[in-house]
């Protein structure tokens, strides 16, 4: 279903559901530094797709795209790894201040290691995603 769509479509729908629907070709094209051909092209493949639909203002989302390399918040697309990467730094950060006031032992400082370490590797994840969209 969605190992259907290429990058240019995906960047397309997903300026389209960011904005709230109702864009033009126009606007899309400047935005995203393409050609007004080729988004009219990928937009009509879209609407064929069923992804989006055709209004009187623009075009609008129909149906929701399933991605599964990000998540869409309101207005924003966020790596799905920089999710996970604050919840290793909350408990990073948690620990921190728990073996503070509680003294260390090993088990709080393998915690530490460990906690720092995925929340390290989380966001490093996400910095190398975040242009990179898979669907």
């Amino acid at each position: 279903m969605s190992s259907e769509l290429n990058e240019t479509q995906v960047r397309i729908y997903l300026y389209i559901a960011t904005r709230g629907g109702n864009t033009s070709v126009r606007e899309i094209a400047r935005e995203l530094n393409l050609p007004p051909s080729t988004v009219h092209y990928n937009l009509k493949r879209l609407v064929e797709l069923g992804y989006l639909e055709r209004t009187p203002n623009g075009y609008s989302v129909k149906k929701p795209l399933k991605l599964t390399s990000h998540v869409i918040l309101g207005k924003l697309v966020v790596p799905r790894f920089l999710l996970y990467g604050l919840f290793f730094a909350g408990i990073f950060t948690g620990t921190v201040i728990y073996t503070t006031l509680a003294g260390l032992n090993p088990d709080r400082l393998l915690l530490l290691v460990v906690s720092f370490l995925a929340a390290l590797l989380m966001v490093t994840e996400a910095l190398v995603m975040r242009n990179k969209i898979i669907v």
